[in-house]
């Protein structure tokens, strides 16, 4: 696109989050038409403050995003490792929720919006589906079988064995992640 987009020293418009340079931005230093956006002073400096902040708000998001990661994983490894009991899924079933809440809370306050596609984002969903499914499905197994070991049903019941059929959740207080991952499984 070319024209005029009005622009800040950094190369910021009034819309959030929405930077701009060279041929579309308007920043005055060299007149307001396009070809004073191909100029070598533009091109250096206004991308560079342009895509800084976006690069700052990545780090950002990534660095909450390792933060929640290693949690989870702390989560599934002290809760819903080799050696599970009814209490301990349950309360691995709770902090997993209330996490994924929490991580999903932080991405729309910071600009995120439902229909944006990301490495990251797609691995932390599908890490919290996986967790999700692995604590239901404990939780509804009364035996131990494999390596599937409860303390609370310690042994292996013949009359048990029961194929494992996991149902999507119910479209009750569902995260986003949870919607998006259901939506997916209808289509």
């Amino acid at each position: 696109m070319c024209g005029g987009v009005r622009a800040g020293l950094d190369g910021e418009t009034n819309v959030k989050r929405l930077y701009v340079a060279g041929e579309v931005a308007c920043t005055g230093l060299h007149g307001a038409n396009r070809l004073a956006g191909n100029l070598l002073l533009e091109a250096l400096v206004f991308a560079r403050r342009a895509v800084q902040p976006s690069i700052n708000h990545m780090k950002s998001f990534l660095r909450r995003t390792r933060e929640v990661r290693e949690e989870f994983q702390s989560i599934m490894w002290k809760y819903v490792g080799i050696v599970r009991s009814t209490v301990r899924l349950q309360t691995a079933e709770k902090r997993i929720g209330e996490l994924e809440l929490e991580w999903e809370t932080y991405l729309f306050q910071n600009g995120w919006e439902p229909t944006m596609v990301g490495l990251e984002a797609c691995e932390m969903r599908n890490l919290f589906c996986c967790a999700k499914l692995v604590g239901s499905s404990a939780l509804a197994r009364h035996e131990s079988r494999g390596l599937h070991y409860t303390i609370d049903f310690p042994h292996l019941e013949e009359s048990k064995r029961l194929p494992t059929i996991i149902f999507p959740s119910s479209p009750v207080n569902r995260t986003w992640s949870s919607r998006q991952l259901h939506r997916k499984q209808i289509c």
